[in-house]
């Protein structure tokens, strides 16, 4: 045996040792370390994509390292890539394999706020790229609202304000159903109970305490503005809310001006007495409980003070809310100006 034979075979054997480390730490590279960025990165996959081309997109856009050794663990492992909306962030191939392989979708994080009408909420979900406009058009199917138990004109005020996390597969009728089983959920069949003793059905009962969300601003006045319906609501006399003559305009903005208050339709409450047909938003659970319950006050009227605090002055006569008005204007006179921007 030449005595180079077993130097060369040394180094044949570290050659190749070295040969698998490195084959090693590349597919711990490919495989297992994070690739992407700290931002989540959205992508699709309609039913029927191939492997190949799911692949190629995820590797285009940043997600994995390899198409190549994705398809190959895909067909290794046997199971089917699932289509639909996926988001990432900083994750492995193995993980983002996995998710499509379970059918983890991205979940879009969608907020209602309490006051937020139907236009607000398909706003919101615009933003997402969710069906806003099957939205729209599901909350007012009578079908639908029959199956949900709803019995308003529409889905106006039953869609519960909270935070809702929906794929993007999602169409408008499943939309409308997830917030509308949410008020279901969140609002105690007691609170119910305790509004129908006093009269009120669910319909009347969201309709009232929608109004108490628009008006009241601070939240220990929810109790006593719903207090003043009701003894506006027992004496026969009209609400003349803002809010109810705005929703029927669909306007959004604070202002109201005579002319508008001498538009006849179903919300103007200033020419129409009782309650309008429906809620003009979606209301919290605090105002739907000053609804059921409200506060045992004398008074019939209101007016914000106007000294930024977003309280109101109550009345028991007209002649202390004309009062009330005349002081609430001279404060807002009399409040400093903020100078103009240069």
């Amino acid at each position: 045996m030449s005595r180079h034979a077993k130097p060369k075979r040394r180094t044949g054997v570290w050659v190749a040792a070295a040969a698998g480390a490195l084959t090693g730490l590349y597919l711990v590279w490919v495989l297992l370390i994070p690739a992407g960025s700290p931002r989540v990165t959205l992508v699709e996959f309609a039913p029927g994509t191939s492997a190949a081309v799911i692949a190629g997109n995820l590797e285009s856009a940043g997600l994995i390292r390899s198409a190549f050794w994705f398809r190959v663990l895909a067909r290794v492992t046997g199971r089917p890539l699932l289509a639909g909306e996926y988001g990432f962030r900083r994750a492995s191939l193995l993980r983002v394999l996995h998710a499509l392989q379970a059918g983890r979708v991205y979940l879009h994080r969608v907020l209602v706020r309490e006051g937020d009408a139907l236009p607000q909420i398909a706003d919101a979900l615009a933003r997402e790229g969710l069906a806003a406009d099957s939205m729209r058009t599901a909350a007012m199917s009578r079908p639908l609202l029959r199956k949900l138990g709803i019995p308003g004109p529409s889905a106006e005020g039953f869609l519960f304000p909270d935070t809702y996390l929906i794929p993007k597969s999602f169409t408008g009728e499943q939309i409308v159903a997830m917030m509308a089983r949410r008020f279901s959920d969140r609002v105690p069949k007691a609170l119910l109970e305790e509004a129908k003793a006093r009269g009120l059905d669910v319909l009347r009962l969201v309709t009232l305490a929608s109004i108490v969300e628009k008006e009241a601003r601070d939240p220990g006045e929810r109790p006593v503005i719903a207090g003043v319906f009701r003894n506006r609501l027992k004496r026969g006399m009209p609400l003349q809310a803002d809010p109810t003559v705005l929703y029927g305009l669909n306007r959004w903005d604070a202002r109201l001006t005579l002319k508008d208050l001498q538009v006849d339709h179903p919300y103007n409450t200033y020419r129409r007495r009782g309650l309008p047909p429906g809620p003009i938003c979606s209301p919290g659970l605090a105002c739907l409980e000053a609804a059921a319950s409200p506060a045992e006050v004398p008074f019939l009227y209101f007016v914000t003070r106007k000294d930024g605090t977003g309280r109101h002055q109550f009345s028991r006569t007209l002649a202390e809310h004309e009062r009330a008005i005349k002081a609430s204007k001279l404060r807002a006179a009399a409040a400093p100006r903020r100078p103009a921007s240069p």
